[in-house]
């Protein structure tokens, strides 16, 4: 297990714990930064879900910067338990919800409270991108309005995506892609 920090916000500066298992891969804090950097204010009051949630990292994020909801999917439980030590440790208890949930196996989501406006999306690298996308495609009914914000490895191929979700924006970072954009 490693460590690492909220980048922004309410809580910047504080020390997250980030699991060890394989896959999980937190983003790291330039890229929250950059992506934080892009929607700016648009986070405030909003109600977001962190899918594929390993630390926790980018819901958390979100809340410190005035989320005022945050959904985590995670399908390990160990992990579930890591993420909700973290949104302890932040003092976000109340605005925010652990799921235990395998999402690309799941046919059913659970309900949600509240309208999701942001959906961050930090898939293992192994996963194909526009298989998640079309994962999301299917729950469209839950996702229909939301900004999908989606991390995956460069030279990914999207082509196949492009009938059901239209990119507002692509930035890459290194080896990460993060690309922006809607359900259609």
């Amino acid at each position: 297990m490693g460590y690492i920090h909220i980048v922004g916000g309410e809580v910047k500066g504080r020390k997250i714990v980030a699991p060890s298992e394989k896959g999980v891969r937190p983003a790291q804090g330039f890229l929250r930064k950059a992506i934080f950097d892009i929607i700016r204010s648009d986070i405030q009051g909003k109600v977001v879900v962190d899918l594929f949630a390993g630390s926790g990292s980018l819901g958390l994020e979100a809340l410190s910067r005035g989320a005022e909801k945050a959904y985590f999917l995670e399908k390990e439980s160990r992990v579930c338990r890591i993420i909700k030590s973290n949104i302890d440790r932040c003092g976000f208890s109340n605005r925010a919800e652990v799921i235990k949930i395998d999402f690309l196996r799941t046919k059913n989501l659970p309900q949600f409270a509240d309208k999701i406006d942001f959906l961050f999306c930090d898939p293992p690298f192994a996963q194909e991108p526009g298989k998640v996308l079309a994962k999301i495609y299917n729950f469209k009914v839950v996702f229909d309005q939301s900004l999908i914000i989606i991390r995956f490895l460069e030279g990914r191929d999207l082509a196949d995506c492009r009938s059901f979700f239209r990119f507002e924006d692509i930035r890459q970072y290194g080896k990460s892609v993060i690309a922006f954009g809607f359900l259609v």
